[in-house]
């Protein structure tokens, strides 16, 4: 790679992005695609950031493990939460079935063709079930397939733009130098050249193959060099990803209306995980237990949420509507360091809006509660 300490990158040649590889460059990309934990990040991934011994119950249904092991996630909870006597603790990786003790779930992308827009659904059921579960195994397994995909459609934009990336190019002209996309352009070839040559695609470390790779394989290999050029460059990525996420293909996804079908035969249940990004499934009349009243990554509209749940309930004709809270804690933020501060601090299990005083009075008034809510879900599922 070719080292520069002004503020400029050379014009893109793919022949050096694509052929140039070095030791540094295989040690950095092994180490952000391994799903092989150190001492260190096992005994990371069992630790919780601070333990709760008030709190008597807890609610876990909606969380990503990512690679990090159920026995060490198990004593992160038991750490967490040491006097915890009733609690329901679910997985939810993305597009992929995983199981914690008795219970089994997914975070499911669906395409709703009604408003044209993807959306997401927590689909959870007892693991038990799995061995009936292959066609929804099935579901999911294409859904995650087709997700995979989208890593390598960026790298591909960005390495031969297309008219679609040109004209964000064009768009982002005044605040993005021709030198940081000569940058981003570089960085997506190599990236490209050594999953090709990784044999990644199609294995389990394949997983590893997110959209932030990019992202955290250019800044791995900058280091503190070209800073202010490197954040330019991850304008122009960031733009080319919406493209690229806009241009979606609906038909490779399930409908809600199918995988909640598919989940309702295994006995399970579903939930809409953090609805302020796709409002209008709150009003599509979908077969759902509950939603998602607060979440981590849309905190802001609990109580609005909490009130709007209480008036879709004061209709007949359907069972009640549960509020429900996520986490979305994603494990790879406790075991690496490339991830934001905001999403490292999130906590398995732990969700502050139960236990502050205005929302724990809307949920009162509506007759919910962590407990209820954790008593009647789990005999929903059961």
């Amino acid at each position: 790679m070719k080292k520069n300490t002004a503020e400029s990158w050379p014009a893109f040649d793919r022949d050096e992005a694509e052929k140039g590889f070095d030791e540094d460059d295989w040690s950095v990309f092994n180490r952000l695609t391994s799903i092989d934990l150190s001492d260190e990040e096992l005994a990371r991934a069992a630790a919780p950031d601070r333990a709760y011994p008030e709190i008597k119950e807890f609610l876990a249904v909606h969380w990503h493990p990512e690679w990090a092991p159920m026995e060490a996630i198990a004593k992160r909870l038991a750490a967490a939460f040491p006097r915890a006597e009733n609690s329901l603790v679910i997985p939810t990786q993305h597009n992929r079935v995983m199981t914690f003790g008795e219970w089994a779930g997914v975070e499911a992308d669906v395409y709703d063709r009604r408003y044209m827009a993807k959306v997401q659904l927590l689909i959870h059921f007892k693991a038990d079930k799995l061995p009936r579960a292959a066609a929804f195994v099935a579901m999911m397994n294409r859904t995650y397939d087709y997700r995979a995909l989208q890593l390598l459609d960026i790298l591909g934009r960005l390495t031969e733009p297309d008219k679609a990336a040109l004209k964000v190019q064009a768009s982002l002209a005044c605040s993005v130098r021709p030198e940081a996309v000569a940058m981003a352009r570089f960085f997506a070839a190599r990236l490209r050249a050594l999953i090709n040559g990784s044999g990644l695609i199609g294995a389990r470390r394949g997983e590893m193959l997110k959209n932030r790779l990019l992202h955290d394989f250019m800044s791995e290999r900058l280091g503190a060099t070209h800073r202010a050029l490197a954040e330019q460059a991850n304008l122009y990525i960031e733009a080319i990803k919406k493209t690229v996420k806009a241009q979606m293909r609906p038909e490779q996804f399930y409908s809600p209306q199918e995988v909640i079908e598919e989940a309702r035969s295994l006995g399970g249940g579903v939930v809409i995980p953090h609805p302020p990004l796709f409002w209008p499934i709150l009003i599509s009349g979908l077969d759902v237990d509950g939603w998602e009243v607060w979440n981590s990554s849309t905190p802001h509209h609990t109580l609005f949420l909490l009130e709007a749940l209480a008036r879709a309930n004061e209709g007949a004709g359907r069972r009640r509507l549960l509020a429900f809270m996520g986490d979305d804690t994603h494990m790879s933020a406790k075991l690496r360091t490339t991830a934001g501060r905001e999403k490292a601090a999130r906590e398995i299990g732990f969700q502050p809006p139960w236990f502050e005083p205005e929302a724990r009075a809307l949920l009162k008034k509506t007759g919910q509660s962590l407990a209820g809510v954790i008593n009647e879900y789990r005999a929903r599922l059961s």
